[in-house]
């Protein structure tokens, strides 16, 4: 792999696990409330988009909107990891609804989208790419649906949540910016990355142009992914993912192109909206001695509270899972716990 890009690739990746803290623990035994509502209504939309703030709308960001019987107030902004697209989202990990079927049965508005470099969404150079432009098109998305933009309806509240560097997206947006968001949700990220493990990480990536699952896409060198058949041991705790979950996330891989650059994790004093993080017990990338504490929700919030002093902080780590929470047999479980703590804080 090309020195430079595996260099370019490797930062990405730690910065976006750089970053959150936690404060209390969210109880695994709480109530759901409301009956649900019925099935969800989906269809796709569109999202012109800046590459950085400010620009011109010349970009796209694709995804998936599904809406509950009877409309909503609150819509909540999907945001994927690395190298995954909108269906991250959509997918069922074990018997139970995805997370966007848990949360529109709820009540709630959901917004699956495509990243920039991704799925449907515009394919951007290397060289157009800036500094800020996930954050900005994401910004734009959350503008988009605060001004009825995305369907004709103007949502009164706009919670967004991410895995990985969705996660981080999500973070550097409302610390950057304030009162964008009405609450975040952030999954598998730590303010304390496992640094031995991202050391062999290095090696599970390589330029997406190589990859043959890609070679159509004519992607430039900015553009990386996962090396065939890596994807299971970094993302997932085996013993909690179905093997049939785990092949398809290799099938459907994504190429990625992550140039951002992210505010330091004590600008997160700035942010005062409610947070969630989940962290799976088995996150390769984040657990260890020295790196993040993933032996309890106590623990967890104990080593990282300190990185959240203004905002009402939640935080529970799920036994029996990987990086990718959506993915795994504990997913009904995971998008309950969310759900629930969307239902108390989002008013």
């Amino acid at each position: 792999m090309n020195v430079i890009k595996k260099r370019a690739g490797m930062a990405a990746w730690r910065m976006w696990l750089a970053g959150v803290g936690v404060l209390t623990t969210l109880a695994a035994g709480a109530g759901t409330g409301a009956a649900a509502a019925d099935a969800p209504r989906c269809k796709s939309v569109s999202v012109a988009v800046p590459l950085t703030e400010g620009g011109p709308l010349d970009q796209r960001i694709a995804g998936t909107l599904c809406r509950p019987r009877g409309g909503a107030r609150t819509i909540q902004v999907l945001v994927p990891g690395g190298t995954y697209d909108r269906s991250y989202w959509l997918r069922k990990g074990g018997d139970g609804p995805s997370f966007t079927e848990t949360m529109v049965r709820a009540g709630y508005a959901v917004l699956a989208i495509d990243r920039l470099g991704a799925g449907r969404s515009s394919w951007p150079s290397g060289a157009q790419m800036r500094p800020d432009s996930h954050q900005a098109s994401l910004r734009q998305v959350v503008r988009a649906a605060r001004q009825g933009k995305l369907d004709g309806h103007r949502y009164r509240r706009v919670v967004a949540a991410g895995n990985s560097v969705g996660s981080t997206i999500i973070r550097a947006v409302e610390a950057r910016n304030p009162d964008t968001l009405d609450g975040i949700i952030l999954t598998g990220e730590s303010s304390t990355p496992n640094e031995r493990a991202f050391e062999e990480f290095a090696g599970a990536i390589h330029p997406a142009s190589e990859d043959p699952r890609f070679t159509a896409r004519r992607l430039d060198e900015a553009y990386y992914t996962t090396r065939p058949g890596t994807r299971a041991d970094w993302f997932y705790h085996r013993p909690g993912a179905r093997p049939e979950v785990i092949a398809r996330d290799e099938a459907t891989k994504e190429p990625d192109t992550f140039l951002e650059s992210f505010p330091p994790i004590t600008d997160n004093r700035l942010i005062r909206v409610p947070v969630l993080i989940m962290v799976g017990d088995h996150d390769r990338l984040l657990c260890g001695e020295g790196a993040t504490d993933c032996t309890g929700s106590a623990a967890l919030r104990e080593q990282q509270k300190r990185w959240y002093p203004n905002a009402p902080l939640e935080a529970v780590v799920i036994p029996n899972t990987g990086h990718v929470l959506t993915l795994h047999r504990s997913a009904s479980a995971s998008s309950a716990l969310a759900l629930d703590w969307v239902r108390r804080y989002i008013r």
